[in-house]
């Protein structure tokens, strides 16, 4: 297995939407700039097109206003997708077939995703009409009001305790509260232990994320 690229080489893509969870969005952003990662974000129809209005009311501006303005460069040169949860927000993602073809294409090319909370529903319905790798099945998590959603659908779910679940190049995380810790294992896959552990420490984390 190879290493994780350096920093300087790797970069992250987040996706927001009107409803999304704040938490599961700053927190990975937050993180993952921490750790010398590009990380830049995109609105998916948004109904402003300055920012997005979140699950909490705290309005949130894109780097990018629309999901299909994003360089093909960088989407190219992007490492992982990032998709948080937030209900409304999810379900926005579900319904863009720009979204799903952006999960698919990034699976297709061995690229990570990744998904928290309601999120993980956007990595089911991606899959619904994916070939080849993006419709491949794997172990995965979600917020608990989606879970029989995604067992339905013929998913293996992980047990509870499973706070964050890498099957493959596929994250996911279970909510708000495991935001810190799906944000470290981010970085972790991307650029290393070390890299992790040199952020995590000035962070003052707890032993239990």
């Amino acid at each position: 297995m190879a290493a994780p690229s350096s920093t300087s080489e790797t970069s992250a893509l987040i996706l927001i939407a009107d409803g999304t969870e704040e938490i599961e969005f700053v927190t990975p952003y937050d993180v993952l700039t921490r750790a010398g990662v590009s990380i830049k974000s995109a609105g998916v129809k948004l109904s402003n097109p300055f920012f997005a209005q979140c699950s909490r009311n705290i309005k949130i501006i894109p780097d990018i206003p629309s999901v299909d303005e994003i360089p093909d460069r960088m989407i190219d040169n992007a490492s992982i997708l990032i998709l948080p949860g937030g209900g409304p927000g999810a379900k926005t993602f579900c319904q863009s077939p720009e979204v799903l073809r952006l999960v698919r294409e990034f699976r297709n090319e061995g690229k990570h995703v990744a998904f928290i909370c309601a999120g993980t529903t956007a990595l089911v319905e991606s899959a619904k009409s994916g070939d080849g790798e993006a419709a491949k099945k794997c172990k995965v998590t979600s917020h608990p009001s989606v879970k029989q959603e995604i067992v339905d659908a013929g998913w293996e779910y992980a047990g509870d305790e499973e706070r964050v679940v890498k099957d493959g190049n596929v994250i996911t995380s279970r909510g708000p509260g495991t935001a810190l810790l799906f944000s470290l294992t981010i970085v972790e896959t991307l650029v290393g232990k070390a890299k992790r552990d040199e952020v995590q420490g000035p962070m003052i984390c707890a032993d239990t994320l």
